[in-house]
């Protein structure tokens, strides 16, 4: 993807917003309920200010150890208003993805949201999209329209489809681990339980890593380094899935 294609390309354009003057625990909410780390704050439809995650993560340690209504607790103290970063940058959605990349990293900022002439949020811009459209190109989809596509909250589980399997000690997993390897190694696994077990426990391990590193990214601040572990560490995860499932563009095995 060329540096001077509009950014319109690579925007999200189903954009979770929430008006300023809404308790601050639904704000809380939209993190918790999609998967988005930037929220951005309107007012009768038009773009104010931004949210982080970890802007309100910080946030949630203001309520003290034992509080009852945590909700009611942070939306009695504070407003949305108070909290949100503003003003905040805007950019077209013709503007090159070059211009939007130099802002990110002169801001410090890790999006930007993309509005119409009247501001209103029609797309964001992460430093995720970025690196997504670096290493794979834009996404297969069809030309903007300038419309805002409403996000379809997700489906609650019914309490009686919900199966919840308690994890197995430290020892229980080493002998299951053991078993399945020596099912696997001496061909005695017909019907591929040891294989499964195998790779699932690989898959876990990479996987906890990306969680551990991305609760520190959330947490202890959105910086540099934090960010850099936290992307090698998806990469890592990926890489090793690429093998796993022999769609690896490298035959040989990860360091």
């Amino acid at each position: 993807m060329r540096p001077e294609e509009p950014v319109a390309r690579i925007m999200t354009e189903t954009v979770v917003v929430i008006e300023v003057d809404r308790p601050v625990s639904e704000a809380l909410d939209c993190f918790l309920q999609y998967p988005i780390h930037h929220l951005p704050i309107v007012r009768d439809n038009h773009l104010v200010g931004m949210l982080s995650s970890a802007d309100l993560i910080k946030l949630e340690f203001f309520a003290p150890r034992g509080t009852g209504n945590r909700a009611a607790f942070l939306d009695a103290r504070f407003r949305i208003e108070q909290i949100m970063r503003t003003p905040v940058t805007s950019r077209r959605p013709f503007t090159s993805l070059d211009e939007v990349a130099s802002l990110i990293i002169e801001s410090g900022v890790h999006a930007v949201p993309i509005t119409d002439d009247e501001e209103r949020v029609i797309g964001i811009v992460t430093t995720t999209d970025i690196i997504r459209a670096l290493l794979h190109g834009p996404p297969r989809r069809g030309a903007v329209d300038g419309k805002t596509t409403p996000a379809t909250p997700p489906q609650e589980d019914t309490p009686e489809g919900r199966v919840y399997h308690r994890k197995p000690s430290d020892p229980e997993s080493g002998i299951a681990l053991q078993t399945a390897e020596l099912l696997h190694v001496e061909s005695r696994d017909p019907k591929y339980l040891g294989k499964t077990l195998l790779y699932l426990d690989q898959r876990r391990a990479y996987l906890e890593k990306v969680l551990e590193l991305a609760d520190r990214y959330l947490v202890a601040g959105q910086d540099e380094h934090n960010h850099s572990q936290l992307l090698k560490a998806v990469l890592a995860a990926k890489r090793v899935e690429e093998h796993a499932t022999g769609t690896a563009r490298v035959p040989f095995p990860l360091e």
